[in-house]
């Protein structure tokens, strides 16, 4: 009887042991989570992943692992926000509107106050430049029959106001070694400015020339704002 009693006693205190220790692993296995409670790998991540990971799975592991470090090692990228350019506005003519108390709807009053927040003050005027006969001659190669029916139809003649110096653009092709912003206008005799007359023409390009042929100036869109080109355009369309 005694010798059941003590093993009872034994089996008791084995149960209470591992209990315990069920436990106390248990609390640890807590603790530790906690602890890398914000962290993506912590240890019952681990260990579900030696459970449950097949050799496609930790080929896959793997790769991401090396494709974050790899990523931690570049310097950080922050993204500028680079506004885009304007066509100039001409402020006077709205701003006499406004002293008339004329109906300006909303989003042209919001071109008007953040084309009057624009700063000029490190544009360049540039010195190679187009003609006026070098800029009729590249709107009239960008848009072929288009233009040529339209000038020929108002009899007019394209003009380029001041050219502020662009910068290069580096694209796949030709080098340029030239570019230029600038407001252009149709004229003819009979009415004076007509500014872009109707589209596709518009008052505002940047010409460009290339490496390859350094003498002809070509169209593109413009890249820049500039200002409004009183000069040019004396003369109200």
């Amino acid at each position: 009887m005694q010798s059941a009693h003590v093993k009872k006693s034994r089996i008791k205190k084995t149960l209470k042991i591992v209990g315990l220790s069920f436990i106390g692993l248990v609390i640890i296995i807590i603790g530790i989570e906690f602890m890398y409670k914000d962290s993506v790998e912590s240890p019952m991540y681990k260990v579900q992943q030696y459970l449950t990971y097949s050799k496609e799975d930790w080929a896959n592991y793997e790769n991401m692992k090396r494709m974050q470090a790899e990523a931690n090692r570049k310097p950080d990228m922050v993204d500028v926000l680079i506004e885009a350019p304007q066509s100039p506005v001409d402020t006077t003519m709205w701003t006499n509107a406004i002293k008339n108390k004329d109906f300006i709807p909303e989003s042209v009053l919001e071109d008007i106050n953040r084309y009057k927040k624009r700063d000029f003050s490190k544009l360049k005027i540039a010195e190679d430049k187009p003609s006026d006969d070098d800029a009729q001659q590249a709107i009239v190669r960008n848009y072929q029959n288009e233009v040529t029916s339209l000038l020929s139809k108002y009899k007019a003649h394209i003009k380029i106001g001041a050219c502020y110096a662009a910068p290069l653009q580096k694209l796949d092709g030709d080098t340029e070694i030239a570019r230029v912003t600038a407001m252009v206008s149709a004229f003819n005799k009979e009415q004076g400015n007509l500014g872009n007359i109707q589209a596709p023409l518009n008052v505002i390009y940047d010409f460009v020339k290339h490496q390859s042929d350094p003498t002809t100036w070509h169209l593109a869109d413009f890249s820049q704002s500039i200002p409004y080109d009183y000069v040019l355009n004396k003369d109200k369309w």
